[in-house]
Order: C-alpha cells, then sequence, then structure tokens
C-alpha cells in the first residue's frame, strides 16, 4: 500500500513538474516571440516623435496641452495584465475608428475633443503600439533627455528614413499642433468669436513661421474656401473630388504625392472633427449667430461652413525636398 502511495505521489509530482515546465517555457516563449528588434524600436521611435509627440506633446505645460500626454495614454492603456498584442489591437481600433465608445479616455475627449481621423497604415500602427509599449516614458522630465539617448541609441536623424510622404506628414503635424493649441487658447480664454478674429489675422502667419523653422513651404486650401488666400488651384481640387469620391464609396482618404523640378509636393486631407463644428458646421445650430455674424463681417463669400463631422474640409499642401 505504502508503495502505491509513493507510486501516485510520485506521479503526480512528475505531472505537476511538467505542467510548471511548459507553462514556463510557454511564457518565455511568448516574451522572447514578443521582444522587438532594435530596428523596430527604431522605426517605431520615428513615427511616434514625427506624428505623435507634436499633438500628444511630453513637455507641454496643462494649459498649452491640445491633446493627453504620452504618459496618460499609457496608463489608460496598458497595465499589468495587457500583452502587446491587445494594446496594439486597441490602438489601432481607435486610430482607424476615433469615437467616444473606442477610447478608454472619455475625460481626455471632453477637454479637448475628439482627435480626427488621420492616415495610417496597419504597419505603422503596429511598430508605434510597438515602441511606446515596451519603452520606459514615465519619469518626470524624461523627454529632451529621452529624445537625445533615443536618437544617439538608434544613430539616425529623426528624418532621415522616413519616406518623402512620411516626411510631408511629419511637418503637417507639427504644423497642426502649433495652430492647435493656439486656436485652443484663444477658445478658451476668450471664446469662439474671438478664435474666428485671432485666425483671420494669425492662421496663415504661424503656418508660415512653422515652415520656415522646417525649411520648407506649407499651405492649407480648399473647394470651399474661407480666406481667398486659400483656395485650390486645378490639381489640388482634382485631389479634393477624388478623396471625396473615396470617402462616398467608404474607402479611408489617403495622401498623394506629386513630383516638382527638384521637389516632392504632398497633399494631405483635413478631416472635420466636434471642435471644427464650432466654425464650420450646420447654421445657427452649431455655428451660433454671434460667431456667424464675426464669420461674415470677416470674410463676406465664406464658403466654409455647413460641413458635418468627418468631411473632408480642405487639404495640407507641403513642398518636400528630393533626396
Amino acid at each position: 500500500m505504502k508503495i502505491k502511495i509513493a507510486y501516485i505521489f510520485f506521479l503526480f509530482s512528475l505531472l505537476l513538474y511538467n505542467c510548471n515546465s511548459s507553462s514556463k517555457e510557454k511564457s518565455n516563449s511568448t516574451k522572447a516571440k514578443h521582444k522587438p528588434s532594435q530596428q523596430e524600436l527604431a522605426d517605431g521611435f520615428l513615427l511616434t516623435e514625427s506624428s505623435c509627440f507634436s499633438c500628444h506633446s511630453p513637455n507641454a505645460t496643462l494649459e498649452s496641452r491640445i491633446g493627453p500626454s504620452m504618459k496618460a495614454i499609457k496608463k489608460h492603456y496598458i497595465t499589468s495584465n495587457t500583452s502587446h498584442e491587445k494594446f496594439t489591437k486597441e490602438l489601432a481600433e481607435f486610430l482607424n475608428k476615433p469615437s467616444g465608445e473606442n477610447s478608454k479616455m472619455p475625460d481626455a475627449i471632453k477637454k479637448f475633443g475628439l482627435m480626427p481621423k488621420l492616415i495610417y497604415s496597419d504597419e505603422q500602427i503596429s511598430k508605434i503600439a510597438t515602441y511606446i509599449y515596451f519603452t520606459e516614458l514615465e519619469k518626470p522630465g524624461w523627454f529632451e533627455k529621452h529624445d537625445q539617448d533615443q536618437k544617439e541609441k538608434f544613430k539616425q536623424n529623426t528624418n532621415s528614413n522616413l519616406s518623402p510622404i512620411e516626411l510631408g506628414k511629419s511637418f503637417v503635424m507639427k504644423t497642426k499642433a502649433v495652430l492647435g493649441k493656439n486656436l485652443l487658447g484663444a477658445i478658451n480664454t476668450k471664446g469662439t468669436e474671438y478664435a474666428v478674429s485671432f485666425c483671420s489675422t494669425r492662421a496663415i502667419a504661424l503656418t508660415d513661421s512653422v515652415a520656415m523653422s522646417l525649411n520648407t513651404k506649407i499651405r492649407r486650401v480648399s473647394d470651399k474656401s474661407r480666406n481667398p488666400n486659400n483656395k485650390a488651384n486645378k490639381a489640388e481640387l482634382e485631389y479634393i473630388a477624388a478623396t471625396k469620391l473615396d470617402i462616398d464609396q467608404g474607402k479611408a482618404p489617403k495622401p498623394k504625392l506629386t513630383e516638382l523640378e527638384n521637389k516632392h509636393l504632398g497633399y494631405y486631407p483635413i478631416m472635420t472633427n466636434k471642435m471644427c463644428m464650432q466654425c464650420h458646421g450646420q447654421l445657427e445650430t452649431e455655428v451660433m449667430s454671434g460667431t456667424l455674424s464675426k464669420l461674415k463681417s470677416l470674410y463676406p463669400n465664406d464658403q466654409a461652413v455647413g460641413y458635418k463631422t468627418e468631411e473632408l474640409r480642405g487639404i495640407w499642401v507641403v513642398e518636400i525636398d528630393k533626396k
């Protein structure tokens, strides 16, 4: 009887050991499988810095933010039980279709508004998610040192490995960040009517200032312009018409690259979001009477009203040097 009991105990111990070993091997295999290479992290860093930090600034003050910080995003999306795959999936769901239902940050939407849909491929989202997931970003005052450390670590200039169309997009994101920060400040301090006046005198100047700092040329144009200086030309109108057709057919709007003599010319869609409706939405219900009066006084021939969210408002046009 003792021999039988000892034998049963031995079999149970052996089974338990094998299960634990298998579990450990599976866990180690999973970790190894998900460990990114230096090149993957480098690619993710370049995309995150050029496409995300301009709005989700890690070093902006609370008053000047135009979106939640990357630290806040990580806190809400990544816990000790969140896998790399789950984070990538949830990030992709939100970026591909920004909505309150797809967001884990309802308070951020109330404060900053819902971010517009941007043009990211699945591969780009995967690279951004990998970099955010596997990189420590939470330490106070981390950004400047981290940014420099990453550039040294990957031995890359932030623009050197970007394709022309990605480089143009990074210029657009940086310009949007500057305009968005100033516009949000104008709305929060003196209201929408003041923001209309601000845009009429400062928007083009701010855009030119950012473009000069980036050593490029950037314009916003539309088929339904508010400022006559933002009226699209023939080639731009053709791209706008084609992009609207894509949207009507349920396709995601995509940027386009054309050739100049010694430069590329990039076209990037501008999609409306909830915040846009204050000045570009439906008359009387979204564009209030005071705002409408200010618009009419500044822009007698204004065409840029009557939009709904997720419509093509216009495009960014960016000159990009050929390498």
